[in-house]
């Protein structure tokens, strides 16, 4: 009998084992949605300065 309530603990450690990956896996899906943001944040600031390039060439022109 002792053996039979030891094996259903070993489960349960293993399944708490398996959902804190789980867990550290949802911060790194998370971590990489930063990194995808940031990624969008500096295109934006790049369309920016070149928008801002382009007056100036215009007036270069002009």
């Amino acid at each position: 009998m002792e053996l039979l309530r030891s094996i259903p603990q070993s489960y349960q450690r293993s399944a708490v084992s398996g959902q804190r990956s789980a867990v550290s896996g949802q911060r790194s899906v998370v971590s990489g949605q930063w990194s995808v943001v940031s990624g969008q944040r500096s295109a934006v600031s790049d369309q920016r300065s070149a928008v801002s390039d382009q007056p100036s060439a215009v007036g270069l022109g002009l």
